[in-house]
């Protein structure tokens, strides 16, 4: 079983690595949020943007997760989660969030970094973790050695980072299609032994 990233392990890694850092809401009370009342209170959107801005791209469940977290109602019913949705589909209509296949993030921000999760921190499952942030990872680790590993190695680095094992799941079959997309558009090459990035970062 891969080991799962720690702080101390990712020194090995250039700044495109860092941990997942969840959203910070010390300073929101959940004990002024209803989810019925007429009156002025924080309001759902004001929670779903807090959590894309700080943890986006962020998968349609772990947002809902996250939010169920945050109002302190861990499990959600089915017509919370629905109301979750429908917050977040109005910043995106709003032009303030976009949607990509079930994952937010704010408008122009390109996807710079791949995180691994913190100590204590429950592991995304590969489906929860963007294509975009998924291939970032890959082209970090091939950027740190270059022709230094190989298709398969890749993968298997990516996976452990991530937390996930490479010989279970579908986390092997998905990266691997991350690196093909990769090689296909041209941001590496040297494939499929000694892979390395087109553009050296």
């Amino acid at each position: 079983m891969p080991t799962r990233k720690t702080a101390d392990t990712a020194r090995e890694h250039g700044d495109w690595a860092v941990p997942y850092q969840p959203a910070d809401f010390t300073d929101f009370d959940p004990m002024a949020f209803s989810w019925t009342a007429k009156a002025p209170q924080p309001t759902l959107a004001d929670v779903a943007h807090r959590l894309v801005e700080a943890e986006g791209p962020i998968h349609r469940q772990v947002l809902h997760l996250h939010a169920g977290e945050v109002l302190f109602e861990p499990r959600l019913s089915a017509g919370r989660k629905r109301l979750v949705d429908s917050a977040a589909a109005s910043l995106v209509e709003d032009g303030r969030l976009v949607e990509v296949r079930d994952f937010f993030d704010l408008p122009d921000r390109p996807c710079m970094k791949a995180r691994w999760p913190l100590p204590g921190l429950t592991r995304r499952p590969v489906e929860h973790v963007a294509p975009g942030e998924r291939e970032r990872a890959l082209l970090g680790l091939v950027t740190d050695r270059p022709r230094g590993l190989g298709a398969e190695q890749a993968v298997a680095e990516a996976a452990a980072f991530f937390g996930w094992s490479s010989r279970t799941g579908s986390a092997s079959g998905r990266l691997m299609s991350d690196l093909y997309r990769l090689r296909d558009s041209g941001e590496l090459i040297g494939w499929p032994d000694k892979l390395e990035s087109a553009g050296g970062s």
